[in-house]
């Protein structure tokens, strides 16, 4: 069992308990100053699933691609102003229900995806012929097989619902090649609604915490940590990334989206 006191971003043994919301704890480290929930996801082995996907789920997840669609079309002109993707290999990282893997397909690049999901991989095979691979980034499969394999990797809206955001860092540094490019987007903290809430959780003793409850969840692959812009450009530059450019694509007031390449 983890020791949610040792700082899932620095490491140190700094972390104590800080906010008390629906169903977890935020902790909060007093070194780096990271906020992190008290919830880890138990992930299966993914080769079996445990249920077919609904007819039901099949449409309710059919339903919400023109909004994905949209967006991660904007992503991927992100991606087209700084690499050409035609020939690229390239691995998206919590790749959902699949659009965005489709979109560098039909764009010429040699595509690979992880999701742990299994539902969700269910869907990418039955809507788009893609076959996500089930194994996370740290595995034996990635680091062993696919070392300084790509020339980008793709990390959307994925980093706050890891278990481990530090560690998922360092693998998929390791699966990039040289002068190889990492795109990602993650919630901001330092947005506006984010310190309001913490300063009416304060103000209100705990009573009316306002949306923290809704920027971090207790359930499976909800959100388990936020990030300041300081904290996530120390921990991408850490493993040998350089950040090189921001994007101003999509909701950039409550988002961090940035473009790395690998030294």
């Amino acid at each position: 069992m983890y020791d949610f006191n040792q700082c899932k971003q620095c490491g140190k043994r700094s972390g104590s308990p800080k906010y008390k919301l629906k169903n977890m704890v935020l902790y909060a480290c007093s070194d780096c100053d990271f906020h992190y929930t008290n919830v880890l996801d138990v992930l299966d082995d993914g080769e079996t699933p445990s249920r077919t996907l609904s007819t039901t789920e099949h449409h309710y997840i059919e339903s919400q691609l023109p909004q994905n669609s949209r967006q991660l079309s904007l992503n991927l002109d992100f991606v087209q102003q700084h690499i050409e993707v035609a020939g690229s290999t390239c691995l998206d990282i919590g790749c959902g229900a699949g659009v965005f893997p489709s979109l560098l397909h039909h764009a010429g690049a040699m595509v690979s995806a992880i999701e742990p999901q299994p539902l969700f991989r269910q869907f990418c095979h039955q809507r788009f012929d893609i076959t996500p691979h089930h194994e996370l980034i740290d595995s034996p499969y990635w680091q062993q097989g696919f070392a300084e394999h790509f020339d980008i990797v793709t990390l959307w809206d994925t980093l706050e619902h890891v278990n481990f955001p530090a560690e998922t860092i360092t693998a998929l540094s390791r699966v990039i090649k040289p002068q190889g490019y990492l795109f990602l987007d993650t919630p901001s903290r330092d947005s506006f609604s984010y310190r309001l809430s913490e300063w009416s959780y304060r103000f209100s003793r705990g009573r009316n915490p306002l949306m923290l409850n809704s920027l971090y969840s207790a359930k499976r692959f909800g959100h388990k940590q936020i990030f300041t812009q300081q904290q996530l450009w120390q921990l991408v530059e850490k493993h040998g990334l350089t950040i090189i450019g921001r994007s101003a694509l999509h909701r950039a007031k409550n988002k961090h989206v940035i473009v790395c390449q690998k030294k």
